[in-house]
């Protein structure tokens, strides 16, 4: 059996498409959903340090740092991913398995996010925990975990825990963390009356149809 875990099997034939049965993790596939993601933390929360978790090649942290959030730096187990990063975010990437704890200062981020990278761990709690260790009182994580209805939900066979809801809202609350969910409208942004009406209109079909049909997004914060 493959060995999900081990920082191997992330490796140049996982992140071109090959094991994943999925287009390769590519500038021009990742990057333009990087930039909207980006903008919206920014825009939202104006994090000072941030830690992106599961970074991959760092396309995140480039477009965060691009935002003016200076102190952005991420942490993936695959070497080839990081050693793939563009220029603009090399020596703001390590190499480590976030599942083994966090290099990082108790208290010392005001935010970390974790975009993909849940439902490949099998037991969620350690790693909820390791966040809260890391964030500030007034710090916030934004993940965005596969959606189960996702046609790569059960493809990957790096996803070993792509569950309902349910789950992740139990798991948040065991880990300590109160959690509020947003939709891809919320991070969107949109414009003008027009816009604004047709994400209404988007998110009322993400609610009564699926939630969200590529993935759950959450905001979680520290339970005092």
């Amino acid at each position: 059996m493959t060995n999900t875990n081990s920082s191997t099997f992330y490796d140049r034939d996982y992140f071109e498409g090959g094991i994943r049965q999925s287009p390769p993790h590519t500038r021009d596939r990742i990057y333009p959903q990087a930039v909207q993601t980006a903008a919206f933390l920014a825009r939202r929360w104006a994090p000072a340090r941030l830690l992106d978790l599961g970074c991959a090649k760092g396309y995140l942290v480039e477009a965060l740092r691009e935002q003016g959030v200076r102190a952005a730096f991420g942490a993936d187990v695959s070497a080839y991913a990081v050693s793939h990063c563009e220029a603009a975010v090399r020596g703001k990437l390590i190499v480590t398995d976030v599942l083994r704890g966090l290099p990082v200062r108790e208290a010392s981020c005001d935010m970390v996010t974790a975009l993909d990278l849940f439902e490949h761990v099998r037991d969620p709690l350690p790693l909820l925990g390791e966040i809260r260790r890391v964030l500030a009182g007034h710090g916030v994580a934004y993940l965005k975990i596969c959606h189960p209805r996702h046609p790569n939900a059960t493809r990957d066979p790096s996803h070993v825990n792509v569950q309902p809801l349910r789950y992740w809202r139990r798991m948040f609350s065991r880990a300590g963390f109160d959690s509020q969910r947003l939709y891809e409208t919320d991070v969107s942004g949109p414009s003008g009356r027009g816009k604004a009406l047709k994400a209404l209109v988007r998110r009322a079909r993400e609610w009564a149809v699926i939630g969200t049909p590529a993935d759950y997004k959450f905001v979680l914060r520290k339970r005092a």
